[in-house]
């Protein structure tokens, strides 16, 4: 038999200490430990119709919590946890919350609904909600958001597939996590930042195409997750597909198709997204020059590191370098 939480007491541990967030701007925290479980929240308000929730959760028994939804909102929700599932209570339909996945759509006021998840596993959601006007001005013009993938549709709620997270959006959101360790106006525009680019990383992110994912067993899933070890830690020479499909005991084909599933990318575009990213650290955090940090990473060639850096951040790695002398000097 498992545990039951109802929506009184949903609202009266928890919603009432974010209500003030929602028109004002700020950072709020909240650490529940019960019995049945411990979950921790966080939740930053832009102020202006956006905000930003964080929730990080173990359960002790199988565990049933009712939702009840008191106004109308567009949301961008990712899922970097165990997976857990939703069920709308009027229809009794579900719809999986799988994991590095990211689900957009719109919700209602009097959406009622059960969010069910399985003992001892650590749930990680990071859910975003935008009032309906913006919203709507955000993706209106978005075709690729019109013609996403329907995941569920109800009277109160319809949730589309935007896409499986990439690179940067696990970084931004652990960014966002991270911002919540420190207090100052400084750190509330620092992580502002990163929401609004999560934002806009999502939007242009959506994907309308055929789900054509494949059954992925928990070992397939811890071999997958040797593969990304495997290659980050020979990033600067990466051993071929072939060796990495036998050094993380998995088939290529299933390899191939499973790390894109999981990861929202292929193999070594996992690691060329990895590369650039640590590039970039090196060359905001360190003393180290830009043929430095290209070799540390395994590119032999400066230019070519140079042009898919521009493509990848916008910038150039010597606009960065130009702005962390700005920084220390």
């Amino acid at each position: 038999m498992g545990k039951h939480i109802s929506s009184n007491e949903v609202w009266d541990i928890v919603v009432e200490k974010f209500l003030p967030l929602r028109e004002n701007r700020g950072k709020e925290k909240l650490k529940i430990k019960e019995n049945y479980g411990n979950i921790d929240f966080q939740s930053f308000s832009t102020g202006n119709g956006i905000r930003y929730f964080n929730v990080v959760g173990t359960f002790n028994q199988d565990t049933t919590i009712e939702n009840l939804h008191s106004s109308n909102n567009g949301f961008f929700s990712f899922n970097t946890g165990a997976e857990f599932q939703m069920e709308e209570t009027r229809k009794n339909n579900a719809v999986k919350w799988g994991t590095n996945i990211c689900l957009c759509g719109e919700m209602g006021e009097g959406h009622t609904s059960n969010s069910l998840y399985s003992k001892n596993s650590v749930f990680v959601n990071h859910h975003i909600s935008l009032n309906t006007e913006l919203f709507k001005q955000l993706t209106e013009d978005n075709e690729n958001f019109h013609n996403a993938k329907q995941m569920y549709k109800g009277d109160y709620i319809d949730v589309r597939f935007n896409n499986n997270l990439n690179l940067h959006q696990k970084q931004l959101l652990n960014d966002l996590s991270q911002g919540f360790a420190l207090d100052s106006k400084l750190h509330e525009i620092y992580m502002e930042s990163k929401l609004l680019d999560l934002i806009y990383s999502s939007i242009n992110s959506i994907k309308n195409e055929v789900n054509d994912d494949i059954y992925l067993s928990s070992e397939d899933i811890n071999s997958i997750n040797r593969a990304k070890q495997i290659i980050i830690e020979n990033m600067e020479n990466p051993p071929s597909l072939k060796e990495i499909s036998y050094q993380a005991s998995i088939n290529e084909f299933k390899l191939k198709k499973g790390f894109k599933q999981i990861y929202g990318t292929t193999v070594f575009g996992y690691l060329q997204e990895y590369r650039l990213e640590k590039a970039k650290k090196l060359l905001e955090t360190n003393e180290i020059n830009i043929g430095e940090a290209s070799s540390l990473v395994g590119y032999k060639s400066i230019s070519h590191f140079s042009k898919i850096f521009k493509d990848y951040f916008g910038v150039t790695p010597i606009e960065v370098k130009k702005e962390q002398r700005k920084i220390y000097i």
